[in-house]
């Protein structure tokens, strides 16, 4: 074999195990990335402060909006509307890395107000990190 097969073939074969490494992993972390998400849905939808912080990775920070910031807009969103249900559908998710990911999805968040509902309906994209606790929300609120 020539030096360059030789080279070609190591090539390959570190791409071909990096794809089988990132993939291998990906359908338990596709779980739980999604129930990380299916938990936002519910913590919003039940004013549930306290277990929406606990999906933030500690110290969050993106694009000038701290942990402090993403909570506070949600405490107010919490005292403005008397009911909230939020619903994310069509989640695409992807790995940057083992340890890091995002997942594109629709949400529809309806909110009351003096009896009246109004509702949204976005595609978001929620950037992820994988901590010693399990995966967290790192950007993208």
């Amino acid at each position: 074999m020539s030096l360059i097969q030789t080279g070609l073939m190591r090539s390959c074969t570190l791409v071909l195990l990096t794809g089988l490494l990132l993939s291998g992993c990906s359908n338990s972390d596709k779980q739980e990335i999604n129930s990380l998400l299916d938990a936002r849905d519910l913590a919003v939808s039940n004013h549930d402060i306290g277990s929406y912080t606990l999906l933030l990775i500690p110290n969050y920070a993106y694009q000038g909006q701290s942990e402090f910031d993403v909570i506070s807009r949600m405490n107010t969103l919490f005292k403005q509307f008397d009911a909230i249900d939020m619903q994310s559908s069509e989640r695409v998710i992807r790995f940057a890395d083992g340890d890091h990911g995002e997942c594109e999805q629709n949400y529809l968040l309806r909110v009351q107000a003096d009896q009246q509902w109004r509702q949204i309906f976005q595609r978001e994209r929620i950037l992820l990190t994988r901590t010693k606790t399990g995966w967290k929300i790192s950007g993208g609120l």
